[in-house]
């Protein structure tokens, strides 16, 4: 029997089929639909049809569907309440998929959450006791598995820390915190303090010999955190103090995680992720010079090892969370 895990994103739709040992046999990928969950849900469900009969595999075959999306979801029945970064509320993805394939289990979860079990039971060397892993991309989420159970929190809202704050009178986020860890630690914030560093370029001549970062723009008529990293990447020293300031706070954040709840592993990953050491390095720095002490003496810090097809094997594995969060043995 086979298991199909499907990656959601805003602006794509990543799904495979995975066997016992969390490999990806199979994999289609294709745009998110902009239209609306209407149009959506029915190119998903033709995607997967097709994808099945050009593979020459049989839905009949198949055990179990299950989707990483993000927002906030009721895991009971499916139903998104709210994807930001797709414009829905309210949706029935769960109930659709059910009706389209019958006699299939369907399990629809946080896309943060998904990736954390596909880590967990494949892309760690061992299962920790206590381990939380950390999506460091536009925004920042995490997973927190402990004691084999998946934390989940009262309403299915529990690892949101890119919300947690870090300044107590900063700006006012959309979830009414402020100063939240996000604002200050993601691939969003990486792009405001290129787009401001350039603001204030912009309206003076250079007295430096080396290219500054303005400059180095060539004309670019808005800032984000993936140019940002490209320019850090390529050696320009004002992108480099751009991506550690980020790391710096990236780290703040993290050493909250580490002194609330003590984990035995904690692994990173996400686009910001794949600047390596020149993001790592000085968010790693952070974090020893500022956690407890003894919370750092049995902590190991990892990448993430299943890439982008994290999401796609947690997601075919969702089915084995329990009701109380346990997570069956394969």
């Amino acid at each position: 029997m086979a298991s199909l895990g499907i990656d959601l994103g805003g602006t794509k739709t990543a799904f495979g089929i995975v066997d016992k040992s969390g490999k990806v046999t199979h994999r289609h990928e294709f745009p998110s639909a902009s239209t609306g969950y209407n149009d959506y849900i029915k190119q998903l469900i033709h995607e997967i049809q097709t994808f099945f009969d050009s593979n020459n595999l049989q839905i009949s075959d198949l055990k179990n569907i299950g989707i990483g999306c993000a927002g906030q979801i009721e895991l009971n029945t499916g139903k998104i309440f709210h994807a930001p970064n797709l414009g829905w509320r309210n949706v029935e993805i769960g109930r659709d998929l059910k009706e389209a394939f019958q006699n299939i289990v369907v399990t629809v979860d946080n896309d943060v959450r998904a990736a954390t079990v596909g880590e967990y039971l494949f892309g760690l060397k061992s299962r920790p006791s206590s381990y939380i892993n950390v999506f460091l991309g536009t925004g920042i989420g995490s997973g927190l598995i402990l004691q084999n159970k998946i934390i989940r929190g009262a309403s299915n809202s529990a690892g949101e820390i890119g919300h947690i704050s870090i300044q107590h009178d900063g700006p006012l986020a959309s979830s009414r915190n402020r100063g939240i860890y996000e604002y200050f630690a993601s691939g969003t914030a990486l792009g405001r303090y290129g787009q401001e560093l350039a603001d204030v370029q912009s309206q003076f001549k250079a007295n430096t010999s080396e290219e500054r970062f303005y400059e180095a723009l060539n004309g670019a008529n808005s800032v984000d955190g993936k140019l940002v990293g490209e320019l850090a990447l390529s050696g320009n020293k004002d992108a480099i103090a751009l991506v550690e300031k980020t790391a710096y706070f990236i780290g703040v954040g993290i050493t909250n995680i580490i002194n609330l709840l003590n984990p035995e592993v904690i692994s990173y990953g996400g686009g910001l992720a794949n600047l390596g050491d020149i993001l790592i390095q000085p968010m790693i720095k952070t974090i020893q010079e500022r956690s407890i002490p003894s919370a750092l003496e049995k902590l190991t810090i990892v990448p993430t090892n299943l890439g982008n097809d994290g999401g796609i094997i947690g997601a075919s594995h969702l089915h084995l969370i329990q009701d109380d969060g346990s997570i069956l043995a394969l």
